[in-house]
Order: structure tokens, then sequence, then C-alpha cells
């Protein structure tokens, strides 16, 4: 009995001993709704790439819904007329770590945190900076992963003909913002994927989970991002990052 009583106990500590090690797993459970992208593509090494139906001479773009798997999540993809990501959203299982520039819209860490699957992001007024919820319901948001995509960590890794090399005092920032119903801001919170500020030297490149629990509940979800390195016609920065394991209260 004191054989079983102990095999036991070891159990329970090494349950708990995971659970505390998941900086997540405090807010999944039966009450919440994780983004879910796995089995939306079916072949590796590959993005979602929407249709082209617009006219090149009066748009460079063309808007694709879509929805993750659990129904929950309503994104706009856009899809240039070379037929590549043209901005918004994207989800891709591509790998790439190492190619730099814009046709590489992989995660710096090479796959999602949840899933092979994550989601690329280029929020901009030209296409779209927020995502919403189907039905146009409205939830509480909890957080969500984030780290670079490997088209802005190379660029500020390394520079290139749009962008200059970090350096001591540059950061580049992703803030998210809460909107509800009638488009007012809820709460806004801020995260830095490079911070070279203060003898700082960190430059993301591993999902880190974001709490966004101050945004409250919203009815959409808005990304900006901003840069030391801005010039004349704006940021010079690629204004991408990378995103898994949205999380909402139902």
């Amino acid at each position: 009995m004191k054989k079983i009583y102990s095999l036991l106990l070891l159990t329970v500590v090494i349950l708990c001993s995971c659970d505390s090690n998941d900086d997540n797993s405090s807010v999944i459970d039966s009450s919440t709704v994780v983004l879910n992208l796995q089995g939306k593509l079916s072949a590796p090494e590959s993005e979602f790439i929407g249709v082209y139906k617009g006219d090149p001479a009066v748009t460079y773009s063309y808007k694709n819904p879509f929805v993750d798997q659990t129904g929950y999540f309503v994104f706009d993809n856009y899809t240039s007329n070379y037929l590549s990501f043209g901005g918004g959203f994207t989800y891709i299982n591509k790998t790439d770590k190492t190619t730099a520039g814009y046709t590489n819209n992989s995660a710096i860490t090479g796959t999602g945190k949840l899933s092979a699957t994550y989601m690329t992001v280029n929020p901009s007024a030209y296409s779209t900076d927020k995502f919403h919820f189907a039905g146009n319901q409205s939830h509480t948001v909890k957080g969500m992963y984030v780290t670079n995509s490997t088209y802005a960590y190379l660029s500020m890794q390394n520079g290139d003909t749009s962008a200059k090399k970090f350096v001591t005092g540059d950061w580049f920032k992703l803030t998210v913002t809460g909107l509800d119903e009638k488009g007012n801001a809820t709460g806004t919170v801020d995260f830095y994927l490079a911070d070279y500020r203060d003898g700082k030297k960190i430059m993301v490149d591993q999902w880190t989970w974001l709490d966004l629990s101050a945004l409250g509940k919203v009815a959409e979800v808005k990304f900006s991002m901003s840069s030391t390195d801005t010039g004349k016609w704006g940021m010079n920065t690629p204004a991408y990052f990378c995103m898994d394991g949205f999380t909402i209260e139902l």
C-alpha cells in the first residue's frame, strides 16, 4: 500500500511540475478558445495565398477572408497581383530562418508554438491591421504567443537596402489595441520585439507569451508597429511579426 501511495504522489508531483512550466497553462481550460491553425495547410513549407480578382490597374491586392479551425477567429488576407502575400494576415508552416527579404514570411523560430502552422501578420493601412470574431461577437482577451518574423529579424540584425542595422538606442515595438463594437479603444498593450535601449540588446527569437488581459472585452483586435528606424515615408523596419495561440474567454 505504501508503494502504491508513493507512486500516486510521484505522479501528482510530476503533473504539477509540468503545469507550472507551461506559461499558458493558466488560461487554457474549458472556458477558453485558442486560435487553431493546425491542418489548414496540406503541404509542408507552404502558406495561404488567396485568389486575386482585382484589376492591377486599380488595386495591387485583393481581400480573401478566412477563419481558423475553431470558427471563432475571422481574418482578412490580402493577395497581391503577383499572387503573393499582400498584407493583413496569413497562415504558414514554412521553416526558413536564414533567407533575408520580403519573400520570406517564416517566423524566426522556424515553427509555430502550438503546432507547425502559425500566423504571420503585416498590419497596414493599405490592407488591414485588425481582426474580429465570428458573428460580430465580443470576447474577453487573455493573450497570445508572439515572435519576430525572419524578414524583420534579419533586417534589424544585418540591415538591408531599406532599413538599417540596429544599434544602441534602437527599438521595434508591437502595439495591440482592443476595440469595442463602436470602435472605441478598450485598452492597449505594448511589446518590444527588439530593444537596444538602456544597455539592453534584445531581439526576440523565441515564442513569448504576451498577456493581453488589459484589453478586456473586445469586438476587434488591432495591431500596429513602430520603430526608431523611421524616415520620410514611414517606418523602414519591416512591419511583420508572427503570432500563435491567441486565446479568448467564452
